[in-house]
Parts: C-alpha cells; sequence; structure tokens
C-alpha cells in the first residue's frame, strides 16, 4: 500500500511537469523498484556509498526516455523535495543531447536548470538558495 501512495506522489509532479517542459511528445517510460536488492543494483553509485532516488536514461535521437524511481527513498522525501527531484530528473531529459564523457558539467546545468523552472513558475516564492 505504501508503494501505490508513493507511485502516487511521483505521478502528480511528473504530470504537473511534463507539459510546462515541453515533454508531451517524448516516450517516457517511469518504472518504479521497491526491491532492496533491485535498489542496491540499479542505484548505487559506482563512486561513493551514495544510494540514488532517481535515474534517467534517455535517448534524444528518437524522444525517448526511461525514469527509473527509488520508492525507499523517495517515501523520505517530503513533496517539496520530491517535486525538485522530479523536476531534476526530467531536466536531464531535456538536455541529455549535450552529454560528453563524464555528468558532471551536465549535473551542474540540470541544477541550474531546475531553479529557473521554479522561478519561472513562482518568482515571488523563489529565494534561490535551496530551491532545487
Amino acid at each position: 500500500m505504501a508503494h501505490k501512495k508513493e507511485i502516487k506522489r511521483v505521478k502528480k509532479f511528473l504530470l504537473k511537469w511534463l507539459k510546462p517542459l515541453g515533454l508531451l511528445w517524448w516516450a517516457i517510460e517511469v518504472d518504479y523498484y521497491s526491491d532492496p536488492d533491485e535498489i542496491m543494483k540499479n542505484f548505487k553509485t559506482d563512486t561513493s556509498d551514495v544510494t540514488l532516488v532517481m535515474k534517467v536514461f534517455a535517448d534524444w535521437r528518437y524522444s525517448e526516455a526511461i525514469i527509473n524511481v527509488n520508492l525507499l527513498a523517495t517515501r523520505k522525501m517530503n513533496d517539496d523535495k520530491l517535486e525538485r527531484t522530479v523536476v531534476h530528473e526530467l531536466a536531464h531529459v531535456l538536455v541529455n543531447e549535450m552529454r560528453e564523457g563524464e555528468i558532471k558539467h551536465e549535473e551542474r546545468v540540470v541544477s541550474t536548470l531546475t531553479k529557473a523552472f521554479f522561478w519561472c513558475a513562482n518568482p515571488e516564492n523563489f529565494n534561490g538558495e535551496n530551491n532545487g
């Protein structure tokens, strides 16, 4: 039951942001994971003990993307943080075509875009510090 609630939360933010970010014409599949073994296999980073909340695999040539969601991590997030994480991952879909080599520069660009999207959507409530 808890997993259904988490899926519903993620879907709420996906539906809210797909159109404003111009991603409705993309074929985006969302896969949800709640099994701890699958999460360790699919969401553990190679360089640290960090376990990711979401992971995007985009193919810009065909406007297709898969977003993997770690439900054990999303349930620890409040709605504000979850929404920002969803927008951050959708921004990865938008800029994936530009990726060359490491993802470090893409992460900075995506973090900046996430802040810009939230500022455009609601400038009077944006302080620029922890928004994104």
